[in-house]
């Protein structure tokens, strides 16, 4: 049987592979602490649930729904936008997403050829890797260090590669270190971008993550001539993962290709559903914050016990991860078979995000506070 060759450059999903691991020990009378996927274990709004039973009622809501998603949540989009980030967007500067995953899948083909590079970031999202390579682009790595906040040096990048690139990801604040962005950085990002016409995106997933007192920054806010495009989902401020439910804003030339793409690929995201998304962003802002109070208090934990640990790690103000270094002496894989074996913990390791990240291991806070102090404070203290 002839099977697509781009499938040779690409690996099984890494958290389907750790899924797999936990189900087995677990089927084995082991007892787990899952801390590698970021599930948000908080439960969903009684408005958001409200709107979904609500959307169950309207006429045709069983029908297609529009390709671009429904006007109804469009608007509720722009209406954040304008408030949150000060960033004013039209109806076709906006559109619904099955989940962002599916948008960054979709964007490669809709703005890069076949042999287009595509720069994207490591340690990063796994998909920016994968997608590039299934739809036939170059990705391209440029390095996150942490002597640079985990921030990419465009001024690295050698001119021959800005001239075949067609996209540049970013992703802040970021998984998995949890670095954050700031306006100097995204304008820097945007010249350059602009001046090698290059389309440029933020994956936004984690936006609304950041510590309660600091404020969420969008990439758009500081793009004047609006020629880039920003991800956004309703998976972790809202809990809502299982929805699947995402959108993208920004340059209407390519909104309007990924609507092609999609139109072609997929019929759209059930209607209740996105009714569901905007019940989730009429909940005032008090619920982000009593969300980031959470993700802040479990933070304050790890790193408390991490330091009595002797382990190191990256102090950041963003996302619910906490970046980690490899205890001298072990390997990654040896560090996380004794964390599985003698712990019950389960954590990610560095190089699913990147082969130069074997280094670290990420921890998500995605698990109550008292579950995540009982499970490290069982660690031995390391050199």
């Amino acid at each position: 049987m002839k099977i697509n060759n781009r499938l040779s450059n690409i690996q099984e999903y890494h958290f389907q592979k750790i899924d797999i691991m936990k189900k087995k020990l677990i089927s084995e009378g082991r007892a787990i602490t899952d801390l590698s996927i970021g599930d948000p274990d908080l439960p969903v709004d009684s408005k958001i649930i409200d709107g979904l039973i609500e959307g169950l009622k309207l006429k045709n809501y069983n029908k297609y729904p529009p390709y671009e998603g429904i006007k109804e949540l469009k608007l509720q989009i722009i209406k954040y936008y304008d408030e949150v980030y000060s960033v004013k967007l039209n109806l076709d500067e906006v559109i619904i997403l099955i989940g962002s995953k599916e948008g960054i899948n979709n964007i490669i083909p809709a703005v890069c050829n076949f042999g287009d590079y595509v720069i994207s970031p490591v340690p990063g999202y796994p998909v920016y890797e994968t997608s590039s390579n299934l739809w036939g682009a170059v990705p391209y790595k440029i390095p996150l260090v942490e002597s640079n906040d985990f921030l990419p040096k465009v001024e690295n990048i050698p001119n021959n590669i800005a001239l075949k690139s067609k996209l540049l990801i970013l992703n802040y604040p970021n998984n998995p270190t949890g670095a954050v962005a700031n306006e100097e950085f995204y304008k820097n990002m945007i010249s350059f971008c602009y001046k090698n016409n290059i389309v440029l995106f933020n994956d936004g997933a984690y936006n609304e993550i950041v510590k309660e007192k600091e404020k969420p920054l969008s990439l758009l806010t500081y793009d004047n001539k609006k020629q880039s495009v920003e991800f956004g989902s309703f998976s972790k401020a809202y809990n809502m993962t299982g929805f699947r439910i995402g959108y993208a804003v920004g340059n209407r030339e390519v909104i309007g290709a990924l609507l092609k793409v999609k139109s072609n690929v997929d019929s759209g995201q059930f209607i209740p559903i996105q009714w569901a998304a905007c019940e989730a962003l009429k909940l005032d802002r008090n619920y982000i914050n009593s969300i980031r109070k959470v993700y802040d208090e479990r933070r304050k934990v790890v790193e408390e016990i991490l330091t009595q640990k002797k382990l190191s790690f990256y102090k950041t103000n963003g996302t619910f991860y906490v970046w980690c270094k490899v205890p001298k002496d072990y390997s990654t894989n040896e560090f996380c078979e004794e964390l599985i074996n003698n712990y019950g913990i389960i954590i990610t390791p560095g190089y699913a995000f990147g082969n130069i990240c074997s280094d670290y291991f990420r921890i998500s806070l995605t698990v109550d506070k008292d579950l995540l102090a009982n499970a490290l404070n069982n660690l031995k203290v390391y050199k």
